[in-house]
This record gives structure tokens, sequence and C-alpha cells, in this order.
């Protein structure tokens, strides 16, 4: 693509000398340009991408773009207010704009993202509809799948990624951290979904409020006939919906003042229009999955999907892996691995545990270095208040040293009320000899994700450290 047709819809003056300039690709990363590529420098929390021009320029960059006041490098250089925003325009342009003919469904909220759209794939798939996914367990098109590095990956990726797409509808849980970096500039969507917004991030947001100006700007990318489908019962959703109203876009109230569509035990109940409720049983119980539930379902409905197609393929969805996972232990409990890692997730988790009434719930959690300590306590609390037992381990250090973690776990119990056992994959051991008929085991935090550093057992995962639990069991 010659530099003049990527460069000038940006509104960038471009001299008639570098109007023809061939350009082969983007990069804002500089060991991965090569020869013609345009360098887009950007600054960023770790370091700043303007300290690598010069190899950028090595590895054949023939145009650079960046926020600093720069000359002299021997290249075309175009300086811009915001290059993370300018790099997600560049990608649209470059790859031909490739969500134009696709319905684009945007998911946010602090929890529930990966449920509600593994349940919406489903859904339209059940349907003969054919669906890409961009999520944090999975990435997911023309029906091959691959693991995810982030829940939101960089503009150019994305770009690429739904350049090869042949998809009708894409699905993309969009992060908080995702939106502030720009990774989604130039997308638009057909339909954007929030779950809800708890105490979370703040170690990267500071406080609630520029967590949730996060989640909201989702919105902003909903195209002109676009659709805000919200989950309005707390004060989040409902400040929401008002500025989505103020766009002047449609929004689809989930429960709240005046909802298009309320929540009661298993059903979605239709308010708008002629009194009707539809069922949401599917194999994922609780409270917060009936609510992704009626996301998913209420977003299939705008779709123009059957509403009795919709209830039976929910009734038969098997579920997320590391989302309410299940594991029968041989003495007759079960084990149960999930991702919860917030205060009211735990609360959710734990409130379903007891639905099937075990004799007793062991909860085996951790926390992150370097993530938001203010959740901790309260966490801890709700384990303690909803739990038989207590277990506090580790999850990933993030280049905390293991030693003021665990100083950090035992503080956090001052009273003695939990067992501390810092090694996860003996913590989860643990529990597994001590479990007795009927007991229900919940480890939480990590679902899905390996481990980051070396444990006592040979497992690289909680699901794994069950099986091998189980495996050794067998032989004994």
């Amino acid at each position: 693509m010659k530099l003049e047709s990527l460069i000038k819809p940006l509104g960038i003056h471009i001299s008639q000398e570098d109007v023809s300039i061939d350009i082969k690709g983007l990069a804002f990363n500089s060991s991965k340009v090569e020869q013609n590529y345009i360098f887009v420098a950007i600054p960023g929390t770790m370091t700043d991408g303007h300290k690598y021009i010069e190899d950028a320029i090595l590895n054949g960059a023939c145009v650079v773009i960046g926020e600093e006041n720069l000359s002299a490098l021997g290249v075309p250089y175009f300086r811009v207010p915001n290059s993370r925003k300018t790099l997600g325009l560049l990608a649209k342009i470059f790859y031909n704009n490739p969500t134009q003919h696709k319905i684009m469904i945007g998911i946010t909220g602090t929890n529930g993202k990966t449920t509600t759209s593994y349940m919406l794939k489903h859904i339209l798939e059940s349907a003969g509809i054919s669906c890409a996914l961009f999520g944090s367990v999975s990435t997911i098109i023309n029906g091959i799948e691959n693991e995810s590095t982030h829940t939101t990956v960089d503009a150019v990726t994305i770009n690429e990624l739904l350049a090869m797409c042949n998809d009708s509808v894409v699905i993309m849980e969009v992060s908080s951290h995702g939106l502030v970096q720009s990774r989604v500039e130039g997308l638009q969507f057909d339909f954007c979904i929030f779950t809800n917004l708890e105490q979370e991030h703040l170690d990267y947001h500071e406080n609630m409020e520029s967590y949730y100006l996060a989640k909201q700007s989702l919105f902003n990318y909903l195209k002109p006939n676009g659709v805000a489908i919200i989950n309005s019962d707390s004060s989040w959703g409902e400040r929401l919906c008002s500025y989505v109203s103020s766009l002047n876009k449609e929004v689809i109230k989930i429960n709240g003042k005046n909802p298009t569509y309320i929540v009661n035990d298993e059903e979605l109940i239709s308010i708008k229009e002629t009194l009707q409720s539809y069922s949401l049983n599917s194999q994922m119980k609780g409270k917060h999955n009936l609510e992704n539930a009626s996301l998913a379902f209420s977003t299939a409905i705008s779709l123009k999907l059957e509403p009795l197609n919709i209830e039976r393929s929910l009734e038969n969805f098997n579920g997320v892996p590391g989302r309410f996972e299940f594991f029968q232990h041989p003495k007759g409990a079960i084990c149960m691995v999930d991702y919860a890692h917030t205060a009211n997730a735990f609360s959710h988790i734990l409130e379903t545990a007891n639905l099937y009434n075990p004799q007793r719930i062991i909860h085996i959690f951790g926390f992150r270095g370097n993530r938001d300590v203010q959740k901790r306590k309260n966490m801890v609390q709700i384990s303690l208040n909803k739990c038989h037992l207590c277990i506090l381990t580790l999850d990933d250090l993030n280049g905390v040293p293991a030693e003021q973690m665990i100083q950090d776990l035992y503080s956090l119990d001052p009273m003695n009320r939990c067992i501390i056992i810092p090694d996860r994959t003996l913590a989860i051991q643990y529990a597994w000899e001590n479990a007795q008929t009927n007991d229900l085991i919940v480890i939480t935090g990590k679902g899905i994700e390996k481990y980051q550093q070396s444990f006592s057992l040979p497992t690289f995962s909680d699901m794994h450290t069950l099986n091998y639990l189980n495996d050794s069991s067998l032989v004994q």
C-alpha cells in the first residue's frame, strides 16, 4: 500500500516526494519491523518506543510515526498527538477496514465477559451462524482455536486477524486496559455489552471513576445504528445507560430502572413489549450466570434469532473452560475450578456452591503480585463467611518476592482462621487428601491459566494439578 493512502485519511500532511513510498507492514515493536514497514513509536508504562527508533530503522523501517519532536532520522517522520490511536487507525486502513462486512459484538465489564461470550457464540453457532471469538481464554477464527495471551490484543494483531476472518459474526472481549491503550481504535461495533463493574485493576486505573470511564469508552465505538446491552443492576450500569442514551444510541436494559428485561429466577422477562418470559436454564448455575445468560439471550433476540431456539441452545451449553469447571474426587467430593478473583465474584461463586448442598466448602485462593491490594481483605472475609475452610496460597508473583507475598498472606489473617500453604499445588493437594464425601473444593483465581512459576508438584495449572493428584491416587 502506498504511504499516501495510509497517511492522508488521517489528515497528516505528506510531501510529494514521499507519497509513493510502498508500505509492506506496520509495527510498534522494533524487533518485529521488516523491510518497508512503518514503525509507530508508543510511550508505554514499562518503556518508551521512541528509544527504539534507530533499531527500527536498522531493521528496515522506511517511515516512523511518534509523539516527540524529532528530526534528521534519515526516513520520513510524522509527529502525532497520540501514537496509540494513530496505530489503530493505520491498521484499519492497511487491512482494508476488516470489520465493515461483519457483525461486531464487544463485551466489557469486570466479571462475566468470557462466560457471556461463550454462551453467545454457542447460541449463534447453534443457529448456523459462523462466529469468531477474541477472548481471554481463546482466539477462535474460521473454526481454528489458539490460546490467548491477552484479553484484548494490540490493534495491529486485531486487524490482521480480522482480515483473515471469514466468520459472519465477531465476538470480542474488551478489557479496560485494552480500551485505555486504544487497542480497539478504528473498530466499530454493532452491539456493545456491559456485564458489571466492581473493584478491580485499581493498581492500573487508580480509582473506580477512572476504571468506569475506561469501560464506558467502549460504547463510543458503536456504529451509528449500534445497540448497547447493559446489565443495569447497579449505579454504574444506570450511569452507563444514561451516557449511551445521550449518544442517541438504542439501549437494552437488563434489570434496574425501567428495564427492557428483568431476570427472575431462571427466566428473562420482557417488560417493554407484550409481557413474555424466556427460559435461561443452562448447566451454569448461580445468579451471576443467569445475568450472563440474559445478556447473551437478549443480544441473540436483537439479532432476530427465534427465542425457542435460543432457549434450546442454552440448555445444551456445556460451559466454559476454567469457569465453574468440575472435577470428580474419588472419595465422592467434587472439585471446582473457576477464574473468580474479586470480592463480588467470590460471593457469587460461593453462594452458587451452596446450591449443591455440600457437606463442607473448602476454598483455595491466592493473590497476584503487583495487583490491586485494596480488594484482598474483603475477599478473605467473604471466603471465611461463606466457607467451612479457607486455604490461602500463592498466585502469580509478577516479580514480587515470594517471601513478601507470603508475609502479606499472614497479615490478611491475624486471627489465624485460614490455613496458609504458599505452594499452590500443595494447597490443592492438602484439600484433595483431606476431602470427605460430599465436600466441594473450590479453587479460584486462575481458571485455565498456566502457573507462572514452578511449584512442588510437576503441574502447570489448577486443573492439571487435579488430574495429577487423581492419577497418583489411582496408582496407589
